[in-house]
């Protein structure tokens, strides 16, 4: 057994046998295990809010260390990382460190000020999501509270209200359904990171939880197939039929063409491995879904610049993958900025979208089409179904 898998043994056997808890029994890690900070969401079912505050050993991190990339011979080429550019700054955090933490609270410093970013992230939904942490001018500081609907929930330093990981809404307490904003994010290969980025500055494992991470040359797992423990199950409020819940998505949200909500749609990342690439239009938005198979990283971007729609496709040439616009030809990378062609240079303006596990995208947003697919929403929760022995509904 690995060592990184001894290591999550050891956590799921210590927090395994713990309940779920109710309304009446949360806690909340200032006032001792009493009840929720109230008020609570309407759509939200507190009782299925698992608080691992005091029991897991999982603590959010401040500003960790960073070192160059050239310093860093703690990576290897394989390990995953959530790439993020800021003011030109580039950094990486390896998920083998992140996956301990969930959350990291970082600042980047700058001739404007600082900038401060929340780094989220569930390893078992694979699940990395960026956001702004200011809420009405002033600074929301993110800790790990525990579970709710499989995926980990955060929750605010200060006030206790928990935030839905998946969606950044924190629904209780006194900014009850305050959302934070997301943040492009990239999740992929430090080798690829570091073609794109090749200044970029990453985590160091100098911290006090080092002996959390997962060791190098371990390979990282892109979510999981099943729950890793028996807590999990108990937390899923609503699921959706349609798809497996454990296959794997890209999640997109785009504003609606009309009002002020928002149109969600899934990718599942068994058809991004046939085609690489989708080019369609959501409501009036035109846009292209990337899918890189080296990395599997995936994302999603408008496909419109200088006022033209480009429709693209993926090409490899020397055994280097790239996605090519058919109107001029040009070259184009997983972020969507143009390397090579009559439009090098140009940037394509990145849209809301993470990877996930379908049971975590659905939750979030019920409402959710998916790509390839006329059916409407199956509202159910494989989880209370009957299995085939090993968790997986029939």
């Amino acid at each position: 057994m690995s060592t990184s898998s001894i290591v999550l043994f050891a956590l799921t056997a210590m927090i395994a046998s713990i309940p779920v808890i109710g309304s009446a029994q949360a806690a909340d890690s200032g006032k001792g295990a009493d009840q929720i900070v109230q008020p609570v969401a309407k759509d939200i079912d507190a009782s299925k809010l698992w608080d691992g505050r005091k029991i897991a050993p999982f603590k959010v991190i401040d500003n960790p260390p960073m070192v160059n990339a050239a310093d860093a011979e703690f990576m290897i080429p394989s390990d995953y990382v959530l790439g993020i550019t800021v003011n030109g700054e580039s950094r990486a955090y390896p998920t083998r460190f992140v996956w301990f933490h969930h959350a990291i609270n970082d600042t980047f410093s700058g001739a404007s000020g600082d900038k401060h970013v929340a780094i989220t992230y569930c390893s078992v939904c694979n699940t990395g999501v960026r956001y702004d942490p200011v809420l009405n001018g002033k600074l929301v500081l993110f800790d790990f509270f525990g579970l709710y609907n499989g995926i980990v929930a955060l929750c605010d330093r200060e006030t206790h209200g928990v935030i839905l990981q998946g969606e950044g809404r924190i629904i209780n307490g006194p900014l009850v359904d305050s959302h934070f904003r997301t943040e492009p994010i990239l999740d992929t290969t430090w080798s690829q990171w570091r073609r794109l980025h090749p200044d970029t500055k990453v985590m160091s494992p100098d911290t006090d939880y080092k002996r959390f991470y997962s060791p190098q040359n371990h390979p990282e797992p892109r979510g999981y197939d099943k729950f890793p423990a028996p807590y999990f199950k108990p937390t899923v409020t609503r699921g959706d039929l349609r798809m497996p819940p454990f296959d794997k998505v890209l999640g997109v949200t785009l504003p609606a063409a009309a009002g002020d909500t928002f149109q969600h749609r899934a990718y599942p990342i068994k058809t991004l491995i046939t085609c690489g690439v989708v080019n369609e239009a959501i409501g009036s938005t035109e846009i292209a879904v990337f899918f890189d198979p080296q990395s599997a990283a995936a994302t999603a971007v408008s496909a419109r610049v200088g006022g033209k729609t480009l429709t693209f496709e993926l090409r490899a040439s020397d055994g280097v993958i790239g996605f090519y616009d058919r109107q001029t030809g040009s070259k184009w990378n997983i972020e969507g900025k143009a390397e090579e062609g009559k439009l090098k240079g140009k940037q394509l303006d990145r849209l809301d979208c993470h990877l996930s596990q379908w049971y975590g995208w659905c939750a979030c947003f019920p409402e959710t089409t998916i790509y390839g697919s006329n059916e409407t929403p199956k509202p159910g929760n494989p989880f209370t179904l009957p299995t085939d022995g090993s968790g997986v509904a029939q």
